[in-house]
């Protein structure tokens, strides 16, 4: 069977021939369609310096003349299509492009004569596995690649990676699944061996994949075993947080009277059995009374009551921003405070708002984002800076009586909520 990047090597010989072909008839025009985004952007290290990296495939129909030209009416033409592979850098905080890497063109390389060219290469994806030092290797399609961090130039292929590691030829794997990520590349070869690539020789070495972490058993007050609810699938809102010593909870009326409903301390252990109103819901503070209770031989903490806070804000879908090491709302400081996430409006033509509130519960500022609400198949990717929060999701449109999804980058300032956003495909 012959590599999945052998095929492309063609392609891509083919490619520049045909470039050249353009330009010596001048007998080329092309139309592009917008890029499309493949797989989840990664926060980056340049050398100290956080820079988004996405990646992008962009399809290109090319007019191609040929015959001798010498008449008007002796011209033909055909039509090629290849799709071309990206990857660009911006800078998060600024939120603007900084560079963009053209990494692969796949097209039919046998494409000749009058005759419409093969459509080869739509139904590639790629995406992004992470960064081994001054190396970020990601997978287009089957093929792995390391790009330098800095610009995003290629160091290694699987031409190259075999040519470094004899025992890996032949033998690389011709399906995406059998590659991973580890401080380095993970893959299992045709034959079967688990190996990584790590480090600036590019070596391939056995893998032993990490011991798994034994998950604690939760006990009762008594010591007895506890029957851990089972955590809600897609994105669990945070709903509640401590500040300065006080519980509080961000709810809906009823979902304040279910959390209080705890008489045996479960809503409190597990904040995620608590009913949620999902999109509907108009959500404001309550100020949670934890309440020590013995019964029987256990002793045990449980939320007895929630109060309203009085003229607090109301927040349509509003959740804390979370600690992504934790999955708990997230505490800022100078001043102590929260942000909040909440919707403008509960159709399609709502937008996603993010508020800074203080300990007291006032709103410092508030901004709206250009970018629809989330969802498990559409999620939000957030990484916090130390002066910064940075989004990429998607902006839902109506364009031609057809619904886009627009992808963007986004910006905001902790202090101020000054916000900066970039088109990430255009």
């Amino acid at each position: 069977m012959k590599q999945a990047s052998s095929k492309w090597s063609a392609a891509r010989l083919a490619t520049r021939a045909a470039l050249l072909l353009c330009t010596l008839l001048a007998a080329c025009s092309s139309h592009f369609e917008t890029p499309q985004l493949l797989g989840r952007a990664a926060l980056v290290n340049d050398a100290g310096r956080p820079r988004l990296w996405v990646m992008t495939r962009q399809e290109e129909s090319r007019q191609v003349g040929v015959g001798s030209g010498g008449r008007t009416n002796s011209r033909r033409w055909r039509v090629d299509t290849y799709f071309h592979f990206d990857v660009t850098a911006f800078d998060p905080v600024a939120a603007t492009p900084l560079w963009t890497q053209r990494l692969l063109t796949i097209g039919d390389p046998d494409a000749r004569g009058k005759t419409t060219s093969f459509v080869i290469g739509s139904d590639v994806d790629a995406r992004l596995l992470g960064q081994d030092g001054e190396l970020v290797w990601l997978l287009i399609g089957e093929a792995p690649y390391a790009l330098r961090a800095t610009d995003g130039s290629i160091v290694v292929t699987a031409e190259s990676l075999q040519q470094l590691n004899p025992s890996l030829k032949g033998v690389l794997p011709s399906e995406a699944r059998f590659y991973g990520f580890d401080r380095g590349l993970v893959l299992t070869t045709a034959d079967a061996r688990q190996l990584v690539i790590r480090g600036a020789e590019h070596k391939a070495e056995p893998y032993a994949p990490p011991p798994a972490l034994a998950v604690p058993q939760e006990l009762k007050a008594n010591g007895m075993p506890e029957i851990v609810p089972t955590v809600p699938y897609g994105e669990v809102p945070a709903r509640h947080v401590t500040l300065r010593g006080q519980r509080l909870g961000l709810y809906t009326e009823k979902e304040a009277a279910d959390a209080a409903n705890d008489g045996w301390g479960r809503k409190l252990r597990w904040p995620y059995t608590v009913t949620n109103e999902g999109r509907l819901a108009r959500r404001t503070f309550w100020t949670a009374t934890v309440e020590t209770t013995q019964r029987f031989d256990e002793r045990f903490e449980h939320i007895a009551a929630h109060t309203p806070v009085s003229e607090s804000p109301v927040f349509l879908n509003g959740r804390f921003a979370k600690d992504p090491a934790s999955g708990n709302a997230r505490v800022l400081d100078d001043p102590e405070g929260v942000l909040v996430w909440h919707s403008t409006r509960i159709d399609d033509a709502g937008r996603l708002a993010l508020a800074r509130l203080d300990a007291a519960l006032q709103t410092r500022w508030r901004t709206e984002l250009p970018l629809s609400e989330s969802s498990t198949s559409n999620p939000l990717s957030i990484w916090w800076l130390p002066t910064h929060v940075v989004v990429v999701g998607t902006q839902q449109i109506e364009e031609n009586g057809a619904t886009k999804h627009v992808p963007h980058l986004v910006s905001i300032e902790l202090a101020s909520g000054d916000m900066r956003s970039v088109q990430i495909a255009k």
